[in-house]
């Protein structure tokens, strides 16, 4: 039940980043949509990493990701997924930096790109895992 519960809430936050898209030129709407993405994410995160392993009884990924290290699903699936979070950290730190600095936006796109990119992998191989 709970490996259901972060699947779903990939999937919103998938959804609240493709509104942050169509919102990005309105700040108003593009932060708040981006923030409740990320926190959809952390929260699926916890829940796959801390209570699916405790309450279903399965291993958690990242003891299968070290146990399994080569270069299978689970791998890329763990190595995207750590850049998407790494990507979320980049755009959050440039989207605050851009709310004072304008000529921030270059950087803020290009990290958008690789967050993009990452984020979609990380999704797309989380239903192969």
């Amino acid at each position: 039940m709970w490996l259901q519960v972060s699947y779903a809430l990939a999937t919103v936050a998938m959804v609240l980043i493709g509104a942050g898209l169509v919102f990005a030129r309105q700040r108003r709407r593009h932060i708040p949509l981006m923030l409740a993405a990320f926190v959809a994410d952390v929260v699926g995160l916890v829940i796959v990493e801390f209570v699916v392993p405790r309450v279903e009884g399965k291993s958690d990924p990242v003891s299968v990701f070290f146990s399994d290290f080569g270069v299978g699903m689970t791998t890329i699936h763990a190595f995207l997924a750590t850049l998407s979070l790494i990507g979320y950290f980049i755009q959050i730190g440039t989207g605050r930096k851009l709310m004072t600095d304008p000529s921030a936006m270059a950087g803020h796109k290009k990290g958008a790109m690789f967050f993009l990119v990452t984020r979609l992998g990380a999704y797309i191989t989380m239903w192969m895992v």
